[in-house]
């Protein structure tokens, strides 16, 4: 069963204490204080990695616990500094704090390698080396280590995908993605055979993007008809989607609208990605004529329009440099929009130098 949501507590490491001792060496009498410093707790990381495919494994382990940092030691011996300690996630993966029912976004890990502190390590304690003065000669006063931060988070994930296909039952969304890539998705002639989401790779000798199929969306999946649409949060990282139609269908332009209707309640940020109309299993419909009117149906104009069959394999090779071309080209320009101004500052000059 796929997992795209869990919530783990996390308790990074408590500071090692410092130590109150005093020199007892032979011919030094008043060798005076030496109690070291406490080592620091160990933080927890998280890391993106493509180790995990989802969070099946946090159902099993929710606990999660960094070591605590080495007493001070005599001869102001430091205590010893705990490890870190790195949870691998799933690339795509979101981390939210969670406090008084609210959750807020502490970590967003969407590519690999993403490295993020989440929670901190106390502070080792100082030992009584710190609290000699003049007047006070032997303290026998030291600091206990700081606690560790204790948090509880949700990790949410969406998955890395470049493309997202998404479809009435039976529209062939698995049949494509088999023809396309190496993925094997189940295929059977009743509806809802895709319980989950698939990856597939596609390299088309210029572009090697990740396609996705989603779970069948109907009239009324954000109501919780059939698997309802929770799956679409993840084509949230996708930068087009593809709304795969059923050539044979009647009512093909209101099955158009109502998936385009079901993706704008699930997010409105779902418009501004590029949006592909694909009209599959056109091989059932030669010779009939169907394929010009369908080119007419409002709101299909609007939109890069393609015909296949994902069975016979025609119109594969179009579509998927199509919409390799269009996805690219977006990623060109999100990529120019975010990135930051760089502002040149040059430092002082000291004349006295």
């Amino acid at each position: 069963m796929f997992v795209d949501k869990v919530e783990i507590k996390l308790m990074a490491g408590h500071g090692g204490s410092g130590l109150a001792s005093f020199n007892r060496e032979k011919f030094k009498p008043f060798g005076g204080p030496d109690g070291g410093d406490g080592g620091k707790g160990g933080d927890i990381y998280l890391l993106a990695s493509d180790d995990a495919e989802d969070l099946k494994y946090f159902k099993h382990k929710s606990l999660f616990r960094a070591e605590n940092g080495g007493r001070g030691g005599k001869n102001k011996m430091h205590g010893i500094n705990a490890e870190d300690l790195i949870i691998k996630v799933p690339v795509g993966t979101s981390a939210y704090v969670k406090h008084d029912g609210k959750e807020a976004l502490i970590a967003d890990l969407g590519n690999k390698g993403n490295r993020v502190l989440v929670a901190k390590g106390g502070k080792g304690g100082k030992g009584n080396i710190h609290y000699a003065t003049a007047t006070r000669k032997a303290p026998k006063i030291f600091q206990p280590g700081e606690e560790g931060e204790q948090l509880d988070i949700v990790l949410h994930l969406t998955l890395a995908t470049d493309i997202c296909i998404i479809g009435y039952p039976n529209s062939g969304k698995s049949t494509l993605l088999t023809a396309i890539s190496g993925a094997r998705p189940q295929v059977a002639d009743y509806p809802f055979t895709t319980v989950e989401p698939v990856l597939g790779t596609i390299d088309d000798g210029v572009d090697k993007l990740v396609w996705c199929e989603l779970p069948a969306l109907i009239e009324g999946s954000h109501q919780g008809k059939g698997l309802g649409n929770h799956f679409l949060c993840h084509a949230e990282r996708a930068k087009v989607l593809i709304l795969l139609l059923d050539a044979g269908e009647e009512d093909l332009g209101g099955n158009f609208r109502h998936l385009e209707d079901e993706v704008a309640v699930f997010d409105a940020g779902m418009e501004d990605k590029s949006l592909v109309v694909v009209v599959n299993k056109v091989d059932s419909i030669e010779g009939t004529g169907k394929s010009d009117e369908i080119r007419t149906l409002p709101g299909l104009t609007d939109q890069p329009l393609f015909f296949i069959s994902a069975k016979t394999g025609q119109g594969l090779n179009e579509l998927v440099a199509a919409v390799h071309k269009i996805a690219t080209e977006k990623e060109i320009v999100e990529t120019r929009e975010i990135k930051p101004e760089v502002i040149f500052r040059p430092k002082p000059v000291d004349k006295r130098d």
